[in-house]
């Protein structure tokens, strides 16, 4: 049938009923070519699948909605994809789906709520055409159009009216008289049938009960009083009824459904679950949607079957959906929502690893801590469940991205990723290269002392001064000659106090006792022209020996205890001073 009523679209000019669009807004067909670019096929799938999606985002949105925007542009950018591969896009229109060279494009089973082809097709349209510059402005009022003709009343104009009153100029569309063989109504002829007469009905005779007169006696109130019990049992049920979440009732209705339903029944109910559940989300109703969650996985785990759990792992997987999980995010923030409750355990839980990433751009901005501890708990879950993803995600060519996996893998000691985060130390973003030096530390292996020696030699300051305060701590003895010659250097003496310290600091734990000897020179010795070491040097020089410790250390802390110079003065001091006294003193001086 719908091949029959494409083959006539020459014609349509001649059939155009008054009062519909005008005969130049049906354009002469364009021919379908025989050669099916798989590519273009796939991209157009694609946008219409996006269509769809956001169609329903405009029903659930207001306008101006951040989501509602992030929706539109991502279907621009699909459609202006398409453009590099073709001059325009030409699909036509039936019951159940959406063709492009006779191939489906979209499909929807006939009858569904967002059955996009259906609407269309139901209006009379049978072909569409969109042209370059339809995303510019005609697209979003294309959306528009489609979401208002949903509500439309039956006395109200119908989708072809609303199109030719937009004038879109890069949207083409043909269309048939939908209502031009539709019978004639017919009309009583009152001329014939004015001289006829109408039977007269029998009278009906009433029985002796029914003649006896009704008396008031009949209704005596006292016979039906209620005492106080009575009464306030009724007003505790009428409240408990009043106050009975009917919603979660409708809940509870569809899910037994889908459970008892067949198969035509089931792909009803999860189009409704599929709007559903960013919904009651949107609304910030976290019980609802985790109520929703659980029994899908309690009705997958009853019916043990393959296809139920990929319907059941569909629908919750659209809680990853970067939309979707940008809205819980949100929520968490504004405080309507206890981010230690079960409810939002269930679904965080819920989340599938294509979450990570939209978990790794979101948790830095949320203030929040409770909600920030959950949210890095389910991210660290997700990650340590997929380590080759981790991976991947290191190597990406967003620095945020990469910077971001790194400290996961690094906080997790995921030893996999370690060749993956060395990498990162030869890329130009400085805050990325600190990422990898910081997740190295963390990971604590003898594979990490390499990277971080190279790192000594970083442009950025941050970045050497995190990879010798690494290898202090992981006393990493091979280090100790590299450093020797740092430390002897004038281009070190050049550097701020915090880095001369963290460099001494470093050779302290790698050279251990056979440090001694160089520190005290820099301690106590003398260079040209018997001049002093600098105070910095000095001071860092103390600070190392009493890392040291032992008789030979100590002794040369005591010949410095008499020195005129403030800061060596006091490095001596502390460094007689056990590790947690010391690091409570610094933050006292901090503090003053």
């Amino acid at each position: 049938m719908d091949d029959e009523i494409l083959s006539g679209f020459p014609d349509f000019g001649s059939e155009v009923e008054a009062g519909s669009a005008p005969p130049e807004s049906v354009p002469e067909p364009v021919p379908e070519s025989l050669e099916i670019d798989a590519d273009l096929e796939s991209d157009i799938h694609a946008f219409f699948t996006a269509f769809v999606k956001t169609i329903r985002a405009a029903q659930l949105y207001v306008q101006g909605n951040p989501l509602l925007h992030q929706f539109v542009h991502d279907l621009r950018s699909r459609l202006e994809r398409i453009w590099d591969r073709a001059p325009s896009l030409t699909v036509t229109i039936h019951e159940s789906e959406i063709r492009w060279q006779k191939q489906p494009v979209y499909k929807e089973k006939l009858g569904g709520q967002d059955n996009i082809a259906f609407q269309l097709y139901r209006d009379g349209i049978r072909r569409l055409e969109l042209l370059p510059g339809a995303e510019e402005d005609e697209l979003r009022e294309f959306i528009d159009v489609l979401r208002l003709a949903k509500t439309l009343k039956e006395d109200e104009d119908d989708l072809l009216t609303l199109m030719w009153n937009c004038d879109f100029q890069h949207i083409r569309y043909e269309y048939v008289d939908v209502l031009g063989d539709e019978p004639p109504v017919p009309t009583p002829n009152l001329e014939e049938d004015a001289g006829t007469e109408m039977p007269m009905l029998p009278e009906l005779e009433l029985s002796p009960e029914l003649q006896t007169p009704t008396l008031r006696e009949d209704f005596e109130p006292s016979l039906y009083f209620l005492d106080e019990t009575d009464v306030a049992h009724l007003q505790q049920e009428l409240q408990r009824e009043w106050d009975r979440p009917v919603k979660r009732d409708v809940m509870v209705a569809i899910l037994d459904q889908y459970e008892m339903g067949d198969e035509e029944r089931r792909t009803e109910i999860l189009d409704i679950l599929r709007q559903m559940l960013p919904r009651v989300l949107a609304e910030g109703s976290f019980g609802d949607a985790a109520f929703i969650v659980k029994e899908l996985h309690a009705i997958a785990e009853k019916m043990d079957t393959e296809h139920v759990s990929e319907q059941v792992d569909e629908i919750v997987g659209e809680l990853s959906e970067p939309i979707v999980l940008e809205q819980l995010v949100r929520t968490l923030e504004d405080g309507s929502v206890d981010p230690n409750s079960d409810d939002l355990s269930t679904l965080l839980g819920a989340l599938k690893p294509a979450a990570i990433a939209s978990l790794m751009q979101m948790i830095p901005s949320v203030g929040r801590r409770e909600a920030r501890d959950q949210l890095l708990a389910t991210l660290d879950r997700l990650a340590s469940m997929n380590p080759g993803m981790m991976a991947d995600m290191i190597k990406s060519e967003d620095p945020r991205v990469a910077a971001e996996a790194a400290k996961i893998a690094g906080r997790l000691k995921m030893g996999g990723t370690v060749e993956a985060i060395a990498s990162l130390l030869e890329r130009e973003e400085p805050e990325v290269r600190l990422a990898g030096v910081q997740a190295l530390v963390q990971m604590r292996t003898s594979m990490i002392g390499n990277p971080l020696l190279g790192a000594l030699e970083d442009q950025q300051r941050e970045v050497r001064v995190a990879a010798a305060q690494g290898l202090a701590a992981l006393r990493f003895s091979p280090a100790a000659q590299k450093l020797e010659g740092y430390i002897k250097s004038k281009d070190l003496q050049k550097r701020d106090l915090t880095e001369q310290r963290a460099f001494f600091e470093a050779y302290a734990r790698a050279a251990g006792q056979k440090a001694v000897k160089l520190l005290a020179k820099f301690l106590n010795g003398r260079r040209f022209l018997w001049m002093k070491y600098p105070s910095s040097i000095r001071a860092c020089a103390a600070r190392a020996l009493g890392l040291i410790g032992g008789d030979a250390a100590l002794a040369e802390l005591n010949l410095a205890e008499t020195d005129r110079d403030p800061l060596v003065l006091s490095a001596v001091h502390k460094a007689g001073m056990p590790e947690e006294e010391e690091e409570e003193t610094e933050k006292v001086d901090a503090g003053t």
